[in-house]
């Protein structure tokens, strides 16, 4: 099982620490170097002012103590037959794609440690970090685990994203099951259905649609859909959560 640890640049001010303070607990965490570092663009990565370059060079000062290479070369990790066993540093990543490719690497567990920095409290990457259970190293903490229910909820959606969660039995299945717990006394809240979402696997793309979803309910937007399931199935949920306790 893959290590995941990460932190948020933009938090750094909040806990009145600086780049050399975080960057020694991050060294800390991920061991002895060599480390390899994963940009979202290695020749954007090279400029001496890049938000990358700035990074690694606190994290690991020498040249020898790093090895940087394009997120996208990750591909060939999505097999569980290929293993990375020096500790993983990827930078600032935040397109769908580069996420995605993440949370396949991992759900391979192809590599041993993985460090994520991530830019903004707000990008999704950081939820999906929290819902797979990764190590927060500003709070030394990890988010505790999506509730039972909701998970079992979340894997239903995950079962129909294969032709997308925004339209037709996708879209039906996400809003019914959402009216279902609001009602019941859930919040509608994007952020921990997010959590469930990707604790069950859900890719980035669907994720998006997901959090549009609520936010268009939370707006009283009523949308129009064709129930997926019975009036019990918040029982049937119930009762497959206490099943997987």
């Amino acid at each position: 099982m893959t290590d995941l640890a990460y932190m948020v640049r933009e938090d750094w001010a909040q806990y009145g620490t600086t780049m050399g303070e975080q960057s020694a607990v991050i060294r800390e965490w991920l061991g002895r170097p060599p480390y390899v570092f994963a940009a979202a663009d290695r020749k954007t990565h090279e400029l001496d002012q890049s938000a990358d370059a700035e990074f690694m060079t606190y994290v690991a000062p020498s040249a020898d103590e790093r090895h940087v290479i394009d997120l996208s070369d990750l591909n060939e990790l999505r097999r569980s037959d290929k293993q990375l066993t020096a500790p993983l540093v990827v930078m600032h990543p935040y397109k769908e794609r580069d996420c995605d490719l993440l949370r396949e690497v991992v759900s391979a567990d192809s590599v041993a440690k993985m460090f994520v920095i991530v830019w903004s409290p707000r990008d999704m990457v950081r939820t999906w970090l929290d819902g797979v259970r990764a190590l927060n190293l500003h709070t030394g903490s990890v988010l505790e685990a999506p509730d039972a229910v909701q998970l079992e909820a979340a894997k239903c959606w995950v079962s129909e994203q294969y032709n997308g969660l925004s339209s037709g039995n996708g879209k039906g299945a996400v809003v019914q099951l959402l009216r279902v717990f609001t009602a019941a006394g859930y919040p509608l809240d994007a952020e921990i259905w997010l959590r469930a979402f990707f604790a069950a696997g859900g890719e980035f793309e669907e994720a998006a649609k997901v959090a549009k979803l609520i936010r268009e309910m939370r707006d009283g937007i009523r949308h129009r859909i064709k129930a997926r399931y019975r009036p019990n199935i918040l029982s049937v949920l119930q009762e497959r959560a206490t099943k997987n306790e």
